[in-house]
């Protein structure tokens, strides 16, 4: 190699390992965004400065830093169970913090396995090993995302340029990135290895796209943003014709009383997928029924109760604890179908724009 092309590769090595730290010194002191997102892709920004710090002193020592080098090489198992939470985050599902960490156990046992020179594991069962961890973690972000299609959709075609569509790009990036190690541990197992500077550098391009995408899940810059058109707006449903009245007053209270449980324990609004008849069925009841208690005893439409779940739900998210939201999450999380329904509906029940109410309550 070069003088010039090895000049070239330090300042591509430090160009990627700065970018990194910016990177991550942004997600700590921003306040937007969620900030459990912001966590997990600041941990997978702080791993991924590994490899070009690792290149870059590998170009100028002649002393690798051992455990620089080990920490480069296990990274491979710290991928899935990030990709995981990154999948959890973007369908809003809870993360259990304890099964959160305990998944990074393999990690850390095979960076203290190198570093110890314990020599308890051979390579070749490590490898099958993390080949097992890799396919099991891609498997089932692969079948949850899958189950959750509507959702996605959801997110790609009405959600552009919200935190949880830039996520979506980091785990096509995660999925890249394992697909690669794995190829470099077969070519291990082989004993045909990569040159180190080629694997380098397209860490450290994986990295810098990675940076790319995390600055873009804080800040949306509005270019991305897909603006809906009027034709696109899930119009409010006609009110169904209703045979005849099959709910006494008290029939009808009781009712009320278990889609109001219905309602605090398992937020049916929230779900993508979400209709009369689902509804009804959860209620355990007949949609014609369902339909006479909105339309008749509550004097409103399926349409008029899910947005006005959803107003309530926005309310809780614009308080001063999940400021650092952006609006554009707090539709999606709260369950309208584009930001533009929720600045309507919104609209209509305050006489204000979310961000309007958003800056007078701060």
């Amino acid at each position: 190699m070069t003088p010039t092309n090895i000049e070239l590769l330090k300042v591509w090595f430090i160009f990627s390992f700065s970018l990194g730290c910016w990177t991550c010194l942004n997600l700590l002191l921003s306040r937007r965004g969620d900030r459990t997102v912001k966590n997990t892709i600041l941990v997978f920004i702080i791993l991924l400065l590994a490899p070009p710090l690792n290149a870059y002193i590998n170009l100028v020592s002649t002393q690798p830093i051992d455990w620089l080098e080990i920490l480069r090489q296990k990274l491979t198992w710290c991928y899935g169970p990030i990709m995981l939470a990154i999948v959890q985050h973007i369908l809003l599902r809870p993360i259990n913090r304890i099964i959160f960490t305990t998944q990074f156990f393999p990690f850390v046992f095979f960076i203290l396995h190198d570093l110890l020179r314990l020599n308890i594991i051979s390579t070749p069962i490590m490898i099958f090993l993390l080949f097992t961890q890799v396919f099991c973690y891609l498997a089932y972000a692969a079948y949850l995302l899958k189950t959750q299609r509507t959702r996605l959709l959801k997110i790609t075609q009405q959600f552009k340029n919200t935190t949880y569509y830039w996520l979506i790009y980091l785990i096509a990036s995660l999925s890249l990135v394992m697909a690669i190690d794995l190829v470099v541990f077969t070519q291990v197992l082989l004993g045909t290895l990569p040159p180190f500077t080629m694997l380098a550098a397209i860490a450290s391009l994986v990295a810098i796209f990675v940076n790319t995408i995390a600055l873009f899940s804080i800040y949306q810059p509005e270019v991305f943003f897909h603006e809906v058109s009027p034709q696109e707006e899930i119009q409010p449903e006609v009110k169904p014709h209703l045979r005849s009245i099959e709910l006494s007053p008290e029939a009808a209270k009781q009712l009320d009383e278990q889609l109001q449980e219905l309602v605090k324990n398992h937020k049916p609004h929230l779900e993508e997928d979400i209709s009369l008849p689902k509804l009804a069925s959860l209620l355990g009841v007949t949609s014609h029924q369902l339909s006479e208690l909105l339309n008749i005893h509550k004097n409103t439409s399926f349409y008029d109760f899910l947005n006005d779940l959803r107003y309530q739900e926005s309310l809780n998210f614009l308080s001063a604890n999940e400021s650092e939201l952006t609006i554009a999450d707090i539709a999606y999380r709260s369950g309208f179908n584009n930001r533009n329904s929720f600045y309507k509906v919104f609209k209509e029940k305050t006489g204000l724009t979310p961000t309007q109410y958003k800056k007078m309550s701060n």
